[in-house]
């Protein structure tokens, strides 16, 4: 017997674990203005940006900043601004990484409080960081084996996900535009804001191709009037990821690093020119859906042979889900213009029960607004909770879930005593399960020939709990098809406990 091993490597991407941590954030703001001259705090907002990690020992090293914006109303109802950064360095214990591993951390601020003291702004702000960790893992299987009549090979089908590679680069922007001369110059910016939108990604050969928009928004105050100004600045970005294959799909994350502006004249001397200057992160992956037939037992009718495995622990591809979940609400509060609503989406849990797949979340809005009574600028922070029962009639255990999720354009609608909000948050949810495979990783042949000469012409064998036909056909020598045959049963057909099959020995005179 000669056996030809033809032998095939792939990547997978491996997940070696979560972890999240919160953290209590204290520092204090020094007032522009004498305490005494605050009429009142009209709110104080904070965003988080994570700008360095770092994996040591079992644990992710964390450094942030929190870059906030005060805005005050004085004595002589006057808007004054604030602008501070604090700095934070935080820990994610997450058991068996190590240095050469990929990390991943969002930040979320749960919540923002302040209190005046003397002449400084005294602001505690409480963090969640959540980070994961994965790997990419290199697989060397069997693909075929060839020129070996005498073999009898068991496979698995595996459905998996092939990983091609991931890569993190920064996206610098420098770019100004001119406020519509609709809208009175800016004397002062309230808030500014920097949103990153993926348009399109293409992965091409050893690379993605990127385009996007920096979505950059401006709360205005010139003229006596507040006004939002809302420009969106075109980029085009490369991710190098070799060994990526066109065709390939692509996740592409942004982030916002840094963000800076200023407000400059424009040829008619007006404070119309916007500058600035943006730091994007864009984290990129590269993978195909695949499929592969893996071969987990092998025997020889005529020789022995030995076998050496290896245990593989995947996340096989079980399916994907789309839902869209509609969010309508209704907010009280009194405006006569809106000037910008935010948007950020949290998926509390997700789980699988009772036929369905569970979505728990809560959709934060940060409405900024006039206020038709007091008739100045405010904000309003709604959370909007949503529990998703999709129904899934296949049964699964203990399911893996990758939800992707987006939140549509908001759309609102301005009443008497309140604005209603309406938009949509659409879920892409992909659903796998954690698989053990103990595929073969090499065959050797012995020499040693097996004596049939010595054994029963016919048994009669009596099927036992547990039994598969691939296990007594090994057990004795003989093929699936030899006890079909001799049996006269169908390809299909399924062994039950107590059936009687007959198993002929073949004997080859020439050995």
């Amino acid at each position: 017997m000669s056996i030809e091993i033809i032998k095939e490597n792939f990547s997978i991407e491996k997940m070696i674990g979560k972890g999240d941590v919160q953290s209590l954030i204290e520092t204090e703001v020094y007032l522009n203005i004498p305490i005494e001259d605050v009429e009142k705090v009209i709110w104080v907002h904070g965003d988080i940006r994570i700008q360095n990690t770092m994996i040591i020992r079992d644990k992710i090293l964390v450094n942030g900043t929190i870059n906030y914006n005060i805005l005050m109303k004085d004595k002589e109802d006057k808007l004054q601004t604030l602008e501070a950064v604090k700095d934070f360095n935080e820990e994610i214990f997450i058991k068996d990484i190590k240095e050469d591993m990929e990390s991943r951390v969002k930040g979320k601020i749960e919540y923002i409080e302040h209190e005046i003291e003397e002449n400084r702004i005294a602001i505690k702000t409480l963090i969640d960081l959540k980070g994961q960790v994965e790997t990419l893992k290199e697989l060397e299987v069997i693909e075929a084996v060839e020129d070996s009549n005498d073999l009898e090979v068991l496979k698995e089908h595996l459905k998996y996900r092939q990983s091609y590679g991931s890569d993190r680069s920064t996206i610098s922007i420098e770019e100004s535009f001119i406020i519509d001369m609709n809208k009175p110059p800016a004397d002062k910016v309230l808030k500014f804001f920097v949103d990153p939108k993926e348009i399109e990604s293409t992965v091409v050969e050893d690379r993605i191709v990127l385009s996007g928009e920096a979505i950059v928004t401006l709360i205005c105050l010139g003229e006596g009037e507040i006004y939002s100004v809302k420009e969106a600045v075109d980029f085009n970005h490369f991710l190098e990821i070799p060994g990526a294959l066109e065709g390939s799909r692509g996740l592409v994350d942004l982030n916002v690093e840094a963000a800076d502006y200023e407000i400059l004249k424009d040829e008619n001397d007006e404070l119309r020119r916007v500058a600035v200057s943006i730091t994007i992160e864009a984290d990129g992956k590269v993978y195909k859906e695949d499929s592969k037939e893996l071969l987990i037992d092998a025997y020889s009718i005529k020789e022995k042979i030995d076998i050496e495995k290896e245990e593989l622990v995947l996340l096989e591809e079980i399916d994907c889900l789309k839902y869209e979940e509609a969010i309508d609400l209704e907010v009280s509060i009194d405006a006569t213009d809106i000037l910008d609503i935010r948007k950020e989406n949290h998926i509390l849990e997700n789980y699988y029960e009772n036929g369905k797949v569970h979505i728990d979340g809560i959709l934060n809005l940060g409405i900024y607004y006039i206020d038709r009574i007091e008739d100045t600028i405010a904000s309003r922070d709604e959370e909007v909770p949503y529990r998703i029962e999709l129904p899934y009639d296949k049964e699964v255990e203990d399911p893996v879930f990758h939800i992707d999720e987006k939140v549509r354009e908001i759309d609102f609608l301005i009443n008497r005593e309140n604005v209603g909000i309406d938009t949509t948050i659409s879920f892409q949810i992909s659903l796998k399960k954690e698989k053990t495979i103990n595929a073969i990783k090499d065959i050797f042949e012995t020499g040693e020939i097996i004596d049939k000469k010595s054994k029963p012409s016919i048994i009669v064998y009596i099927v036992q709990k547990g039994d598969i036909l691939w296990d007594i056909a090994k057990r004795y020598n003989t093929t699936m098809e030899d006890i079909l045959s001799s049996n006269g049963l169908p390809e299909d057909h399924k062994l039950e406990v107590l059936d009687k099959i007959i198993i002929e020995k073949n004997v080859n005179l020439s050995l």
